[in-house]
């Protein structure tokens, strides 16, 4: 095929010769994605049906983007039937095979917060209401739940990992669950990790399992090292027929152990898989060799990995550089210098990024920033479909589709005045025992005084959008809106317009959707939606720098990257040191950071992090000092050692006549910072 003209060897090595189990260990920057698409056009031109194959990913805009570069580069007319992320093919599947594991075929998928409000409602009815004996939040039950049925350990392991002092009340924890996985159950509802949980538990009749291994004959899976355990046996079992699985990914860049993410699956690959191939892609495109060579340094300090070092295509003779400040404000003040004299040069501000381990660690420089008019990005803001005006309406929606689904009921008659939660559950009790449309009357019947005028409320946007013939959905969302809700909008909020903008930008989404089931489901697993999608920033148009943890920061790219707070206790983070392998994945962290950069990294600390917060660091920690992961660092992978010492010119203090003298010595290598602390 001419397309293999655009790999380079390694990659063209996986393309072609990527039949029985592969794991291919893309570096840094070194066109994972592309080996991926390249494969499934590769596929494609020798004739494999588009239906054979399968493709795993875990966010849905990766999954958007390589389909249409397999369109691009095979002139397919469709796009694969199965890419996309592990939960749509799950609910994909699931939609159709739901029955024979109990469900219905039209079950509802719980978000986040309408599974908390069922928790909610099962601690209230199973837990007794004590002073002397607290009881974990819905939010922690939650999680808890959600690690042990993503990480497949037994509840009481996790909760020696998660929770340890919630150890004597396992019994009632486990008691609150079985409340919660029955009212799933009653409502024909799934959240999230249901979909993976059941699609798993699908694959164990084994006429099922062997229909759908024997259907999907190529199996390509990306971020291989971010799979936790459930995802990997499910992988497992549907490449158990033909043993074609092509795993893509880099196990130093595994850093969401705290999601159950399990480093395990891709260092032992080749125990898991009999005979499987590796092969290694070490070319960077996006680094320069200055970068690269301090992010082969930092990894190798990790005794747990696949040996890989990364080159590249370029270098700029520009070192990585090093900067130590009084305290957050000085660190902050030298980072804003930086970005405004990179700003008046003429660099895009959307090529500068501000990395941190922790969100607690840009306070300074937020405020610095504000201060002198720099606009910025920040990562990690409430998400499109998680505002609460927009999950209002979707929950119209879901009852619409699914008259059975309590956590919608309850989000849209609790915000009306009157409706408690009793008058709620004496109207789900009497919704179980009828048809969609008869509804109208149950509140009238059940209610009484201030809470009929609730249900009368409810009632105007319900019978605008329930007659039969279903409408478009956009047309429904419009009909939301107008019959009720954006008056409530204006009468609960300042920020009203804004909100209806958003709704509106909603129905715009909704205008590529004609199946409502289907659009639900997309809306509830959608993580592409962020705030920076909103209309307003839309509206704005406008280019801005990046502040961000280094987690979000994953899989992402600038020109030039600053990495700050680098101190004891902060980076790596003391939390996550006293977890098991805690060091080796805070250090894989560090590398992640280090390769987001193309041209220019600089790294800081603040000498006396208790300047911040009253003394104290992030994470509520004291911290002082550099980072242990500064020290592993060899000098020579810096700028010089002058230039470094130079910086503590920041430490001097005239009103104690302090004075700090720079000294012209030879420095070891990986000795220069134990030179600080002799000061």
């Amino acid at each position: 095929m001419d397309i293999l003209n655009d790999l380079n060897e390694q990659q063209k090595d996986a393309v072609v010769n990527g039949d029985g189990s592969c794991l291919v260990l893309a570096g840094a920057g070194s066109g994972k994605t592309r080996v991926i698409t390249y494969r499934t056009a590769y596929l494609l031109s020798q004739g494999i049906n588009p239906e054979n194959i399968l493709i795993m990913t875990f966010t849905n805009k990766a999954a958007r983007e390589m389909a249409e570069r397999i369109q691009k580069l095979t002139g397919m007319d469709k796009y694969l039937p199965y890419a996309g992320t592990f939960h749509h093919i799950a609910y994909k599947i699931l939609k159709k095979y739901a029955e024979v594991i109990g469900y219905k075929n039209n079950f509802s998928v719980l978000d986040q917060e309408d599974g908390l409000s069922l928790f909610k409602i099962c601690i209230k009815e199973n837990i007794p209401t004590s002073e002397d004996k607290k009881f974990p939040s819905p939010r922690v039950v939650r999680e808890i739940w959600s690690y042990t049925r993503n990480s497949l350990l037994p509840l009481e392991e996790v909760l020696e990992i998660k929770g340890e002092r919630w150890i004597p009340l396992q019994s009632d924890i486990e008691r609150v669950i079985r409340g919660y996985e029955n009212k799933k159950k009653e409502s024909n509802s799934m959240d999230f990790d249901d979909l993976l949980t059941n699609f798993l538990q699908l694959l164990c009749y084994d006429d099922v399992r062997l229909k759908f291994a024997k259907q999907f004959q190529y199996i390509l899976v990306d971020e291989y090292q971010d799979t936790n355990r459930l995802q990997a046996k499910i992988v497992k079992k549907l490449s158990s027929y033909h043993n074609n699985i092509l795993a893509v990914g880099d196990d130093a860049q595994s850093i969401y152990s705290f999601r159950a993410a399990d480093i395990q699956n891709i260092l032992g690959f080749e125990k898991d898989f009999s005979g499987a191939k590796i092969f290694k892609l070490e070319t960077n495109y996006r680094s320069s060799q200055e970068i690269l060579s301090l992010a082969n340094a930092v990894i190798d300090n990790n005794h747990r990995q696949y040996k890989k070092q990364l080159k590249t295509i370029f270098h700029t003779d520009i070192k990585p550089e090093f900067k130590v400040a009084l305290d957050p404000k000085a660190e902050a003040k030298f980072i804003f210098d930086k970005i405004k004299a990179r700003l008046d040069a003429g660099k895009s501000p959307k090529e500068i990024a501000v990395l941190f381990r922790a969100a607690t660690h840009s306070q300074s420089l937020e405020v610095e920033l504000v201060r002198h008019g720099i606009e910025y990005d920040y990562r990690g803001g409430v998400r499109f479909f998680e505002r609460a005006h927009i999950k209002d309406v979707l929950s119209y929606l879901k009852i619409l589709n699914n008259i059975s689904d309590e956590a919608a009921w309850r989000r849209v008659l609790l915000k009306e005045d009157g409706i408690g939660p009793v008058g709620v559950e004496k109207i789900l009790l009497a919704i179980r025992q009828i048809e969609k449309n008869n509804i109208q009357e149950i509140g009238f019947q059940i209610l009484s005084g201030k809470a009929q005028i609730g249900w009368q409320n409810f009632l105007r946007v319900w019978s605008s959008i329930s007659p039969e013939p279903i409408l478009p959905i956009a047309e429904l969302i419009k009909k939301i809106l107008n019959a009720g809700y954006g008056e409530y909008l204006e009468n609960e909020y300042i920020d009203s317009r804004d909100r209806v903008e958003d709704i509106k930008q909603l129905m715009s989404f909704a205008e590529n959707s004609d199946n409502l089931s289907d659009f639900l489901a997309e809306v509830t697993l959608s993580e592409n939606y962020r705030t920076a999608n909103a209309p307003d920033a839309n509206r704005q148009n406008k280019e801005r720098i990046v502040l961000s943890t280094v987690h979000q920061a994953k899989g992402l790219e600038w020109e030039t990257v600053f990495i700050i707070n680098m101190s004891a206790g902060g980076f790596p983070n003391e939390r996550a040191m006293r977890e098991v392998e805690g060091l080796e994945e805070e250090r894989r962290l560090f590398y992640v950071a280090i390769t987001r950069a193309k041209k220019e990294l600089i790294l800081s600390y603040p000498a006396d992090s208790g300047f911040a917060q009253g003394g104290r660091g992030g994470w509520g920690e004291t911290v002082s000092g550099p980072s242990m992961f500064l020290e592993e660092i060899d000098a020579d992978l810096l700028s010089t050692p002058p230039s470094f010492l130079a910086s503590l010119a920041d430490l001097d203090d005239a009103n104690e006549d302090i004075h700090y003298i720079s000294e012209n010595r030879k420095f070891k290598p990986g000795s220069f910072l134990r030179e600080v602390e002799d000061l």
